[in-house]
């Protein structure tokens, strides 16, 4: 290779610094998003929704209830309900889900008898929260 040929397609650089940069603006990010990822994720940074809810079967019917999550700014729950579990904490991958504006406790009703179904809660404010512990109850048997 020519002296023009170096200079001109393969000029010197300071190799390490240009691979220090990258290294730097990395970890910048990562704590700018570690500063940040509550806002992003909502409702209190992606944690559950308030405690964990309690299901109180009622003939074909469950009353659910919950403590709200301390924000003022959330406006509606949503309570993700089935007869199967996504067997995954913090999944909301169920069959059903109702919304609840700004309360607190939920009835879902027309379940089938006797059957187990699985219940969490999430807050919404625009965003939404990671689904609440998962409980579950048992329905009734049907009257005879």
């Amino acid at each position: 290779m020519s002296d023009l040929t170096k200079k001109q397609f393969f000029p010197r650089t300071g190799v390490t610094e240009t691979a220090c940069i990258p290294l730097r603006l990395t970890t910048i990010v990562a704590g700018l998003l570690l500063m940040v990822m509550p806002f992003l994720t909502g409702c209190g940074g992606g944690g559950q929704t308030g405690s964990e809810p309690s299901a109180v079967p009622v003939g074909n019917a469950v009353s659910l209830s919950w403590d709200p999550v301390p924000d003022p700014s959330v406006s509606t729950y949503f309570v993700h309900y089935g007869r199967y579990s996504p067997g995954q904490q913090g999944d909301c991958s169920y069959e059903s889900f109702m919304s609840v504006t700004a309360q607190s406790s939920a009835t879902v009703t027309n379940l089938d008898p006797n059957t187990r179904y699985y219940f969490t809660v999430r807050a919404y404010n625009g965003l939404y929260s990671a689904c609440s512990i998962e409980v579950s109850t048992v329905t009734p048997p049907a009257p005879v």
